[in-house]
C-alpha cells in the first residue's frame, strides 16, 4: 500500500516549501493509491471465500464447475418437502410429499420448511453461494490433487472442515471403498453420490460409499486411535448409508 506520508518526506529541501510542487507530488501519489485500493478490491472481490453471484459464476468458468447440475436433485435435497412437526409424527399419520407452492400462491403462507417463497420457484435456488462456493474448491482440488490418499485428506479437511472426515480404503484393484463421517445436508450427499466433490483418478471406481454420524467423535475401531478411529473411547454409528456401485 502506497504512504503518502512517507514519499512527501522524500522531497527535498529545494521544493519542500514549494507549494504547486507539493501538490503535484500528492496528485500523483493520489493516482497510485486509488490504482492500488482497486487492484486490492478486485483480488479480494474474485477471492473465493469472499466472492459472490457473477464473480462466483466467473470463478466457477475458471476452474469448470457451474450452479447448473448433470442431475435433478430430489425433494428432500431442494426442499420440495413439507415436514410434519414431531407430534404429527408420532401421532402415526401418513404424509405424503407435498411440493412447494409457487411464489405467486404464497401471499397466505408465511413459512415452509425455511425457505424463501421468491427463491422456491429458482432453478438455482438449491445452489447458493455457500454451496456453490463448496463445489469450486472441490473442483481446484481435483484440478491439483496429485492422487495420494494423505494428499486428499488434507485437501478434504480444508474445504469440508475439521467436523466431516473422509476414510479412504484401498483395494489396490483400482477401487475404493469410502466412508463419510459428519453431518452433511442432502443436497452436499447427493453431490457427492454424483461425483461433484470426492475426486478420484480416472478409471478408478467407488465400490461402497457409506455416510455415517458419531455425533462428532471416532468411529469405533479395534487397535486405532486416530481422530477418525478408535477404540472404546469411540462412538457407534448413530445412523448410516450406503451405497454399493452407486445403489442404495
Amino acid at each position: 500500500m502506497l504512504d503518502l506520508t512517507y514519499y512527501k518526506r522524500l522531497i527535498t529541501s529545494e521544493y519542500r516549501r514549494s507549494t504547486n510542487f507539493t501538490a503535484m507530488v500528492e496528485r500523483l501519489l493520489s493516482y497510485g493509491l486509488d490504482l492500488d485500493s482497486s487492484a486490492t478490491d478486485l483480488i479480494t472481490a474474485f477471492e473465493v471465500d469472499y466472492a459472490t453471484t457473477a464473480q462466483l459464476d466467473i470463478l466457477g468458468a475458471i476452474v469448470g464447475v457451474s450452479r447448473q447440475l448433470s442431475f435433478e436433485p430430489s425433494a428432500a435435497a431442494t426442499g420440495d418437502i413439507v415436514c410434519p412437526a414431531p407430534t404429527e409424527i408420532a401421532s402415526g399419520t401418513e404424509y405424503p410429499i407435498i411440493n412447494t407452492p409457487e411464489p405467486q400462491n404464497m401471499a397466505s403462507v408465511s413459512f415452509i420448511s425455511g425457505f424463501p417463497p421468491g427463491e422456491m420457484n429458482d432453478s438455482n435456488s438449491m445452489m447458493d453461494d455457500d454451496l456453490f462456493r463448496l463445489l469450486i474448491k472441490a473442483r481446484i482440488i481435483q484440478n491439483a490433487w496429485k492422487g495420494t490418499i494423505t494428499e486428499l485428506y488434507e485437501l478434504w479437511e480444508s474445504v469440508m472442515g475439521k467436523d466431516k472426515h473422509l476414510s479412504i480404503e484401498d483395494l489396490q484393484d483400482m477401487s475404493f471403498n469410502i466412508v463419510l463421517q459428519g453431518d452433511y445436508t442432502a443436497l452436499e450427499r447427493e453431490l457427492i453420490i454424483h461425483a461433484y466433490i470426492i475426486p478420484k483418478p480416472e478409471g478408478v471406481r467407488i465400490n461402497v460409499l457409506t455416510f455415517v454420524s458419531t455425533d462428532g467423535l471416532p468411529l469405533f475401531s479395534y487397535d486405532y486411535n486416530t481422530m477418525r478411529y478408535s477404540g472404546y473411547n469411540s462412538h457407534w454409528a448413530v445412523e448410516g448409508s450406503e451405497l454399493i456401485n452407486g445403489e442404495k
